[in-house]
């Protein structure tokens, strides 16, 4: 499907009517004071998704015209305003007749092509291996192995259910971007130790692979284990898990494992232990930074020139301001 053929949710006049296929990838049901059913259905385009109302309907009389969760339909959707947003109403639906419509066409993925972006993250950690002059089997070998191991989970899962990079391939395009940062500061910052600090920064969200189940469309939804444990834990125990068996410097395997847990900088973020080496509070800023970024982006996006968003987003501490340039 060429996906720049049917008019954006995020370009949709207030007062307009859009028909175009749409992925239905939530619908939840309600009822209203009045004792009336209606239901709020989550839609896709391929670039975002929006919460559209059907009202006087429920989630079986939906089922009974083929509309359930990941269907692909073809809507008419009226777009109106509502408490200075704009407000979405599905004025009909019916699963598409056109056949040659996949999921993928409706799934949004990261502007990289997620094959470069692992490729280029395993160059870099790669050529930071160190061996110390062939005492030891440098921590780079630890950090490939296991992205070598759970490359497909890596290079599909969201990296998170809201807030930032929540797609398919949200993981590796958030790790992709701050192994970048983190091999730019290392020519900054040149007392970093560039092995620890780019295997640390691949591997610091390795454990949402458990803690996330993602779907073929990008949502994500916590496991068993992501509300058990999490992901610092089961990011920590895995390293620790494969280092157990290999000649690797044990105070470097340590401080790898102090980065994970440290990661989230401080415990009103969850963090189990608070960062303790320049490795750590680096990846805890770049981890930050590219969280605040992703928010910045995915509101350019709705923003005109010279527009600020109506309230200030979830994550910042202020209404954000599009240049009018």
């Amino acid at each position: 499907m060429d996906k720049e053929q049917y008019i954006k949710f995020s370009d949709a006049q207030i007062g307009s009517t859009i028909n175009r296929p749409v992925l239905v990838s939530a619908i939840e049901e309600n009822t209203a004071r009045n004792g009336n059913k209606f239901v709020r259905v989550t839609l896709k385009d391929g670039f975002t998704e929006v919460t559209a109302m059907m009202f006087d309907t429920s989630e079986e009389s939906l089922a009974s015209l083929g509309i359930r969760q990941d269907t692909i339909a073809d809507a008419e959707i009226s777009v109106s305003e509502y408490q200075g947003s704009k407000s979405f109403k599905i004025v009909q639906i019916r699963p598409t007749a056109d056949s040659t419509l996949t999921v993928n066409d409706f799934t949004k993925l990261p502007p990289v092509d997620l094959n470069l972006m692992y490729t280029e993250i395993c160059s870099l950690i790669e050529s930071s291996a160190n061996d110390y002059d062939g005492k030891y089997t440098p921590l780079s070998d630890l950090t490939l192995k296991i992205l070598t191991k759970y490359k497909d989970s890596f290079m599909t899962s969201s990296a998170a259910i809201t807030m930032h990079h929540n797609l398919r391939g949200g993981l590796l395009y958030h790790s992709y971007r701050m192994v970048k940062a983190a091999d730019a500061l290392c020519g900054v910052y040149t007392n970093l130790d560039r092995e620890l600090l780019l295997c640390g920064t691949a591997l610091h969200d390795i454990g949402k692979v458990w803690e996330y189940k993602t779907s073929i469309s990008g949502d994500a939804e916590f496991t068993a284990s992501g509300v058990l444990l999490g992901h610092l834990y089961m990011g920590a125990s895995l390293i620790k898990g494969f280092a157990s068996d290999g000649n690797y410097n044990k105070e470097k395997v340590q401080l790898l494992i102090h980065m994970i847990l440290s990661h989230h900088g401080t415990q009103e973020w969850g963090t189990v232990s608070c960062p303790a080496i320049p490795e750590a509070f680096v990846l805890h800023y770049i981890d930050n930074i590219d969280a605040k970024m992703y928010m910045c982006e995915e509101h350019y996006e709705k923003l005109d020139l010279g527009e600020i968003t109506e309230k200030k987003p979830f994550g910042l501490d202020n209404r954000l301001y599009k240049p009018n340039y």
